[in-house]
């Protein structure tokens, strides 16, 4: 689990690096430079940044780490540390939600119409994201390495359009995140901070994703 949290971690680090120092570090995945240049405008809202992340980080990242920790045959014995290190993202939904409500008064509504169902809601789309990850490990796992690459690029390809949509959806959801985004806080300072205190409390893992 040490190992797994480490190279996963390390993913996005490289990544970070990779964008803001160029030539000093590898380029970063298609994805991540999707996520990293919707910071550089001013119209996404925050759930929007954090679902670029997102899909970056789990759909691409997490495969490729998992199966570097337990390539080949090994992959299958870690299947459910996998499964908990979801079931720890899963168990922080509820404190994000509540903090990004604080800052976005509209999403804060909408939470109230569904009453509680918006936790549902993030945890199975996470589920879909893990499970996504798992078949790319596999896959990773039971190939030849000389196909890693290849594999690699054509996932962080699928990914980074799905980072695309999710900056740019169709007009309808287009209008609905302007609506959304006229509303909530940009002092991205004060949301980065408000956000980073949910790492200082973690929840407990409430259950097994």
């Amino acid at each position: 689990m040490e190992r797994l949290d480490v190279v996963f971690a390390s993913r996005y680090f490289a990544a970070l690096n990779g964008y803001f120092h160029p030539g000093a570090y590898p380029d970063p995945s298609h994805c991540w430079r999707v996520a990293f240049e919707g910071a550089t405008h001013a119209e996404p809202i925050i759930v929007q940044q954090m679902l670029a992340g997102v899909n970056a980080h789990i759909d691409l990242d997490l495969g490729i780490a998992a199966s570097e920790i337990a390539p080949g045959n090994q992959i299958d014995s870690l299947h459910t540390d996998f499964n908990r290190v979801n079931a720890v993202l899963g168990s922080q939904v509820r404190g994000v939600v509540d903090q990004i409500d604080s800052l976005s008064p509209v999403l804060a509504d909408i939470y109230h119409v569904l009453m509680g169902h918006e936790i549902d809601l993030i945890s199975r789309g996470l589920i879909v994201f893990r499970d996504s990850a798992w078949r790319f490990a596999k896959l990773l796992a039971c190939e030849p390495s000389f196909a890693h690459q290849p594999t690699i690029m054509v996932k962080d390809l699928e990914v980074a359009k799905l980072g695309t949509l999710i900056f740019y959806p169709p007009p309808l959801l287009a209008e609905f995140a302007l609506a959304i985004g006229a509303r909530e806080s940009r002092d991205v300072v004060h949301n980065i901070q408000v956000l980073d205190g949910i790492a200082s409390t973690p929840a407990p893992i409430s259950y097994t994703m």
